[in-house]
Formats: structure tokens, sequence, C-alpha cells
């Protein structure tokens, strides 16, 4: 058996990513960190292959590919490749049929100077069932030099990159918002729509006519109040900070020689979690703009929950429609990191936030209580149209019967009895009468004209 490909070194310059539309059009998500190794693994697969290889790369290689900052840089790359291998993606196959399969089939730590490793490395390698989606690819499929996305901070503006990617031949396509969601797999963290037009979408806007070599504009299209699908334009882009690999200077206190191997107590609970939050804090502040000196500097004296509080609610009043790449979205972060951070302001945005998501959902469910009372509606008036008008006749006398003997109040067997059935709401009145009739509403839903 053939010995696993050694990385000897990342060029994202020269690095294609090539994945079948299937593959990104799969629902999944994972962390950036978790996206950004699987797209290295993509990278090294070459055009002629006819079966996956092990990847071996040293760690520390894995290290300023991710941009790690740790003392405890072992457990950090156990803590990804733990994650990995949990990940699930669900790929829609020919016929309605579907897989369920994880990205990574094994990731291995080789210690140096073990089966053969120079220095200590990571052994990575594909799931068989992948081969269709990465392997000897014809046609349906995109391709992009991996530095293109190497300064994205989000993983919802890779997938958007790679979705754009994938259709940029027609320059202008259009997806039901519930499909992207899907893919995207976050119908469940931006339920409400303002919250995924602005963390995931303008936020892939900004990012990508930034950092890529293309850019989008989008519009939606709403039916009632619920926004329905979205159309996205792409086109050429030159990017205004150009694409390069995030690597990091490492204080020689964090840099660990090749040949020393872990001798570290396992970090707590509690460790993991501050490291975590500590960590997604800067990487929003710099998402924003901020250096991650600036960050860090802001973090030394703040709670990072009030940080990353800050911060959201800055991205959140910048990137709209309206101010989208007004003002400077950096100096507008430091500045409400800076002078918002009292406990009453963070109260009450707290609560302004919360009033403004029931207002969200309110109108969300208005929207649906719509949609569902004009489709019983159709459902009634079809019903109608294709009854005989021997039958139709017949309900309608025992309706006018069941309204004159006060079935629905007086107000309307007076109306009745004066106008008949020309008087206000009975029309209504009698198709709600049928849709009861023939269980095509809910027992007491009367239609509205």
């Amino acid at each position: 058996m053939a010995g696993p490909v050694v990385v000897a070194k990342i060029e994202q310059d020269k690095l294609v990513v090539t994945q079948a539309n299937k593959l990104i059009e799969a629902s999944y998500t994972m962390t950036l960190e978790e996206k950004r190794v699987v797209l290295l693994m993509v990278s090294l697969v070459r055009k002629d292959d006819q079966d996956f290889q092990t990847y071996r790369i040293p760690i520390t290689d894995i290290r300023d590919y991710l941009g790690l900052r740790t003392n405890k840089l072992y457990d950090d790359i156990k803590r990804v490749a733990d994650s990995l291998l949990s990940r699930v993606l669900h790929i829609a196959e020919e016929g309605g049929g579907w897989l369920k399969v994880g990205w990574v089939a094994s990731a291995r730590y080789v210690p140096k100077g073990y089966k053969g490793a120079e220095v200590a490395c990571l052994d990575l390698s594909f799931s068989p069932e992948m081969k269709p989606y990465l392997l000897e690819l014809k046609s349906h499929f995109a391709n992009y030099m991996l530095q293109n996305v190497a300064g994205l901070r989000s993983f919802y503006s890779i997938r958007l990159y790679e979705l754009l990617k994938s259709r940029r031949r027609l320059q202008s396509f259009t997806l039901a918002v519930a499909d992207l969601r899907r893919m995207l797999k976050a119908e469940a963290k931006y339920a409400n729509h303002k919250d995924f037009r602005t963390r995931v979408i303008l936020t892939a806007q900004s990012e990508l006519e930034q950092k890529t070599d293309i850019a989008f504009e989008f519009e939606e299209t709403r039916r009632g109040r619920k926004v329905k699908s979205v159309t996205f334009t792409m086109r050429d882009n030159a990017p205004t900070k150009p694409p390069r690999p995030i690597t990091r200077t490492i204080p020689p206190s964090f840099v660990l020689a090749d040949d020393r191997q872990p001798q570290l107590l396992p970090p707590t609970e509690a460790d993991r979690e501050h490291e975590r939050l500590y960590a997604e804090v800067i990487a929003e502040g710099v998402q924003n703009g901020v250096r991650e000196s600036a960050m860090r500097d802001l973090l030394a004296s703040r709670d990072p929950r009030h940080v990353l509080e800050n911060i959201e609610l800055v991205r959140q009043r910048h990137l709209t429609t309206k101010n989208r790449g007004n003002g400077n979205l950096a100096g507008l972060t430091v500045t409400a990191v800076r002078e918002y951070s009292a406990s009453d302001t963070r109260e009450k945005r707290r609560q302004a936030l919360e009033r403004a998501a029931v207002k969200d959902r309110a109108r969300d469910e208005q929207v649906q209580r719509e949609e569902q009372q004009e489709a019983r509606k159709r459902a009634v008036i079809a019903h109608l149209a294709a009854m005989p008008a021997a039958k139709r006749e017949a309900l309608r006398q025992a309706f006018a019967t069941e309204i004159e003997a006060g079935g629905y109040g007086q107000t309307f067997a007076a109306a009745f009895k004066t106008e008949g059935w020309r008087a206000l709401g009975v029309e209504s009145l009698f198709r709600g009468y049928i849709g009861k009739y023939f269980k095509l509403t809910s027992p007491g839903f009367y239609l509205e004209d």
C-alpha cells in the first residue's frame, strides 16, 4: 500500500479547490477552522487521482495555515480533528435519493520519528463515499484558487463564494430562501430572516467585495410580508484587500519544537470555553476591520461577552441596504466597545433587541396566518366550482336556514332577512360553512373577502 502524500509546504496561491456542484449544494455546517482544513484537503487532490490519498501535514504548518495562536497547539489540533470527524453532510442524489456522509474518514496524529515522519504531523483522509464528488470530475463542477478564500472570516462567506462560483457562467440566478438556508444549515441558527440577511448574506457581500475575485448584488422577492427567494447577480471584482494567507507571527514562547511531545494537563471545560470565546471575539472584530492587536488591547480590560455584544450591534446597524459601506466600520466598532460598556446600556440594548425580535415573530406569524387563510379560501372556492349545481344550491339553502335561525348571531340573521345574500359578510360566512362541512378549514374559521 502506498504511503501518505507528504505536504512539505502549504502554498495557497498554487492550490486549486475543485468540487462537484452537488457537493457545493450539499447541506452541512462547520466552524471556519474546520472548513479551511477541508478546503486544504480538497486542494491537495490531483486531477489524475483515481483514488483518495492520505495527506500528511506537519502540525506547525496547520498551525500557521489556521492562524492558531496558542500554547496548547496539540490540544487545539486534536479539537479540530475530533470535530471534523463528527461533521456530517447531506448530499442530494439522483432519483430523489440522498447520502449522509462524513467529510473525513480518519485523522491520525503522527509523532516525530514514527511511521517515517520527520516532524510531528497529522494524517488526514477523505471518506470513500466522497469519490464521485471530488475525483475525475468531467462536468458540473467548480474550481477556484485556495488563496481566494484565505482572507474570509466567515464560514457562510466561503459557502456563498463557492455557490456563486458554481453558477458563475449564469451571471444571475435565483434561490428559494428555504433552499439557501438548507444548504447553509442555518434554519435554526438564523430562523429570523432579518438575522439571516444581516449575518449571512450582507456579511458575505461585504467580505467578498473586499477580499475576493467576485462580488455580488442581491434582490429579495416577497410573498406578502415574507421573503421567499433571493436573486444573486455576480460580477468580476478587484478586491480592495487582496487575498493573502492568514498567518501570524507566533511568539517564541508558543512555538513547540518538532521533537517535543505534548506534556500538558488536559484543559478544563472552563478553559476551553474561555479560549473559544476569546478567539471568537477577536475573529469578529477582525471581520469588522479592527486589527488583531487592537482587539487584544480592547479585551485586556473588558468582558469578551460584552465586547461581542457591541461588535454584533455595530454590524447590524452598519450592514443594512441603506447604510452599507458608509462610515468606518472598524472605527465604529472600536468606539462602541470603548464607550458602550455600562451594564445599564447593555440592558437597554438587550431589551430593545428583544422587543424587535418579538415584533419580527409577530409579523412572521401574521404573514403565515394570512397565507394559510388565502390557501383555505382558494380550496373552498375550487371545491364549490367543481360541485354540481344542485348540490351547491342545497347547501346554500341549508346555510340560509341556519343563519335565519340565529346560528351566526342575531345581527347576521336580521341582515340576511333584509338583504338576503347581498348582506355584508354573508358570502364569507358561507365559504366558512362549506370549509367546515367538507373539512377544508379548521372549526370556527371564517374566510374573509
